[in-house]
């Protein structure tokens, strides 16, 4: 299954964070093997997120055998299979969540191409490896991003608590509907504009979670420690100061 996390505008809505919080606690939730990526040719969080900033600096960067250029070369004049997809990949969780990194190129217009070409064949592949593939896609339109979102089982929108990113998203995004899920990133529960509202004033059927701001959540996402952050916290109790964090990630994975 691919499942897209998006929004409609830039780096306002938590997305990237969002995903990474969902896919940690599905991969120690569920029995299931995860693959995670994205396809923003800026600097994305997912990698500093996951993986130990010298890991990223040193071992990573010099592996020119992994992530998702050398991945798109290999396709390119070679068949591709399953196995083929998890040996571009750095494992995060021993059979449970691998990340395939994103794009070193420094020319836009060359990775738009390359990757556009090939894309479908990837997440295609990949999903006959993978139970899940939970793909970081780049805010607003454009022909990659609107190509991965078409090909997406499951769209997650990611959105805010703002007046004017919600009016946005519910006037000018209708066609996405119908395979949309909602969820409100760094949601703040004493805002007017709490999820009871927010599905009231835009008529909101589908289904719409919400992640919390959460400090020490933050704190470890800028220290590559998500893991380890979820797996101390994975039990929190009720006068934890995590525990609504906690609560409501597994809501919202649920």
């Amino acid at each position: 299954m691919q499942i897209s996390f998006w929004s409609n505008v830039h780096g306002q809505t938590a997305t990237t964070l969002n995903m990474v919080a969902a896919a940690v606690m599905a991969a120690l939730e569920y029995r299931l093997k995860i693959l995670v990526t994205h396809n923003h040719f800026e600097k994305s969080g997912l990698e500093t997120s996951l993986m130990d900033r010298k890991y990223l600096k040193t071992e990573l960067t010099e592996l020119s055998d992994s992530g998702i250029d050398a991945l798109s070369r290999f396709i390119k004049f070679n068949k591709v299979d399953k196995e083929n997809i998890s040996n571009y990949t750095t494992t995060l969780i021993r059979n449970k969540l691998d990340l395939l990194s994103g794009t070193t190129n420094t020319s836009r217009e060359l990775y738009m191409k390359d990757l556009n070409d090939v894309i479908d064949l990837i997440l295609s592949s990949a999903q006959e490896y993978y139970d899940l593939i939970l793909i970081d896609v780049s805010s607003g339109k454009n022909e990659l991003s609107n190509k991965i979102l078409e090909h997406s089982n499951l769209i997650v929108v990611n959105l805010n608590q703002n007046i004017s990113v919600l009016d946005d998203f519910f006037e000018a995004y209708g066609a996405f509907s119908e395979k949309c899920v909602f969820l409100i990133g760094r949601y703040d529960s004493d805002s007017r504009l709490n999820v009871k509202n927010i599905r009231r004033r835009h008529n909101v059927k589908r289904d719409m979670a919400v992640i919390p701001y959460n400090i020490e959540f933050s704190d470890a996402c800028s220290e590559g420690r998500v893991i380890d952050f979820f797996m101390r916290n994975l039990n929190a109790k009720k006068d934890d100061h995590n525990y609504v964090f906690i609560r409501e990630v597994r809501n919202a994975v649920k």
